[in-house]
């Protein structure tokens, strides 16, 4: 065995697992036999397949979601952020955010991070709103309608043809200051 894996390593090659398998190929034995290395490379790093799994999910909520805010929070304008972030919509992952979904339906850590995130997700949404003036209201409700075109896409089979297109019309809408 010369290869050595470490903790990233395991990571990286789940989330690999969870886009082609999803959460059923999460296994010990079938990620060990994959990687072609012993078991001990596993256990080196998590007690048992449960502390992978949180540690997967853990690494999952800051990748996918904290570390997104924070590179979308250095652009200068709400109005850039918002459009920045529906075309990360547009362009993510599809099936990894699918795969987390689904496993959420399975196991409660995974769905309790999930519905943080996406309560994260939707309040980040909502202050970039705000921010450009629209209403409270108004901009939970848009930012509701962001996360379901988020989950929409996520969930989706259908590419987007022009994602920056795509991504203008939708932060044109969102945008749209209200008559009062």
């Amino acid at each position: 065995m010369a290869q050595r894996l470490s903790k990233q390593d395991w990571l990286v090659h789940g989330f690999d697992v969870l886009r082609s398998e999803g959460h059923t190929g999460l296994k010990a034995d079938r990620m060990v036999k994959a990687l072609g290395v012993s078991r001990g490379s596993f256990y080196w790093h998590f007690d048992d397949i449960k502390s992978f799994h949180a540690a997967l999910i853990a690494a999952w909520r800051v990748q996918i979601n904290e570390q997104v805010i924070a590179q979308l929070s250095q652009l200068p304008d709400a109005k850039d952020q918002i459009k920045a972030l529906m075309v990360r919509v547009f362009t993510m992952s599809r099936p990894l955010e699918r795969g987390i979904r689904i496993w959420a339906g399975v196991e409660p850590l995974v769905f309790q991070t999930l519905a943080d995130v996406d309560g994260i997700r939707q309040s980040y949404a909502q202050a970039l709103l705000q921010t450009i003036g629209l209403p409270p209201a108004i901009a939970q409700s848009r930012a509701q309608m962001m996360m379901w075109a988020y989950v929409g896409h996520a969930l989706s089979t259908v590419d987007v043809d022009d994602p920056e297109a795509c991504a203008a019309d939708f932060t044109r809408i969102l945008t749209t200051q209200v008559e009062t």
